[in-house]
């Protein structure tokens, strides 16, 4: 899939923006106005930035469910809490949102990982738990388990999780590697 030109910056600076409103909106009991900016943003940018529509609203949707899930299962084994209990033990809509938001990050702005997996791995691995102790500083979410314990749960899961969203996304848009 060959992305136009400008699709990166234009993707990595919306993801961004929603990333902070998630994250900010939650600290500031303002959960709905995240997961409204991405509801926003992620279809404007598969009708802009992709080529593959399909294949594009498929992947988001597995990567925001699947992702869901995933932070449902980390809350439940007290991972981390986050700030809004509203939610109980279920993921609340502003960090479900973030999935679907990281989707398409994942598809425009790091499809340079399309193929290199121990990249993703590495980069999942290191990326992911500075995202969670961002979200922890701005006052989104609390690390619960202890400080080495829960960052190096998440290090794990980061570095398991990119490579398969990235393997997925390959699979799902018959993308190949440039200079392949």
């Amino acid at each position: 899939m060959e992305i136009k030109k400008y699709s990166t910056p234009v993707n990595f600076i919306v993801f961004q923006a929603c990333w902070f409103a998630c994250v900010m909106g939650a600290a500031k009991n303002l959960g709905w106005l995240g997961p409204f900016l991405v509801l926003i943003t992620v279809p404007l940018q598969i009708h802009l930035l992709t080529k593959n529509h399909r294949a594009e609203i498929i992947f988001v949707i597995i990567c925001g469910i699947s992702g869901s899930l995933l932070e449902t299962l980390m809350i439940v084994t007290n991972v981390y809490t986050p700030v809004d209990q509203g939610w109980g033990q279920v993921c609340p809509p502003w960090m479900a949102a973030l999935w679907f938001n990281f989707a398409l990050l994942v598809s425009i702005s790091l499809a340079w990982l399309k193929g290199k997996y121990a990249a993703a791995a590495i980069l999942g691995g290191l990326a992911g738990p500075v995202a969670y102790w961002g979200g922890e500083k701005l006052g989104a979410l609390t690390v619960a388990a202890t400080f080495s314990r829960g960052y190096a749960i998440l290090a794990v899961m980061w570095a398991l999780a990119l490579p398969l969203l990235v393997y997925l996304h390959n699979r799902l848009t018959g993308a190949k590697r440039e200079g392949k």
